[in-house]
């Protein structure tokens, strides 16, 4: 019968832990490997998930606007003399430089979401198209067609139309700014005629609001 050396015994069993580990090693790597598998493919569905409720709402968005800009076709809105209902078509807004043509809708209030899906909303209580004081008109950045995505662009000096069946009002930018969403001056009617465009700010946040301010420059009835 054969006689192991000590050396031999040493050899052996050194071998054992070099495979011991190799193998403890080769577990770790693979149980790695299916942890960021499953880290990319849950990454993966979230995108999914964003770019199928963004596709939704846009939709949705463009399904009202279709309806509304229908609406107007037939019998467009003149709040300047008569009284809009909420939800109603106030106006068509036009800013070129966005590339944005839409019915801007009456809102039932600040909170009012429903209808700010619709559209751009006109804020209640603040001034109407071509009036004295301040016309405000809040809308999406990200959702819901997204109507004020770009709203940073506009610069002094662009131009922002807003139509209703009495007139065309060309309104040009002169202050844009980011303010606190506790910040109701954006809301302030004294002063000459004016148009505010307000969103979220930064996208895909609320933490802040973009404003984007206009004074009214001509009048074609």
């Amino acid at each position: 019968m054969a006689v192991t050396s000590g050396k031999e015994k040493g050899r052996e069993t050194g071998r054992e832990k070099k495979g011991g580990k190799e193998r403890s090693g080769r577990r770790k790597g693979r149980l790695l490997l299916a942890t960021g598998a499953c880290l990319v493919a849950c990454g993966l569905l979230a995108l999914a998930g964003v770019y199928a409720y963004i596709h939704y709402t846009n939709r949705r968005a463009s399904a009202a606007q279709a309806e509304l800009f229908r609406i107007w076709g037939e019998n467009p809105s003149a709040p300047e003399r008569e009284p809009v209902a909420v939800g109603d078509g106030i106006a068509r807004l036009v800013v070129p430089r966005l590339g944005l043509d839409a019915i801007v809708v009456e809102l039932e209030g600040l909170d009012d979401t429903a209808n700010l899906k619709r559209g751009p909303g006109h804020i209640p209580g603040t001034a109407y198209p071509g009036q004295e004081g301040n016309c405000v008109i809040s809308g999406h950045r990200t959702t819901y067609g997204a109507p004020f995505r770009h709203l940073e662009e506009l610069e002094a000096g662009d131009e922002i139309f807003l139509e209703t069946a009495e007139a065309r009002y060309t309104y040009l930018v002169f202050d844009k700014r980011i303010v606190l969403p506790t910040d109701l001056t954006v809301l302030e009617q004294e002063g000459e005629p004016r148009v505010t465009l307000t969103a979220c700010h930064p996208w895909y946040s609320a933490s802040r609001r973009i404003v984007v301010t206009g004074r009214l420059a001509n009048t074609e009835k």
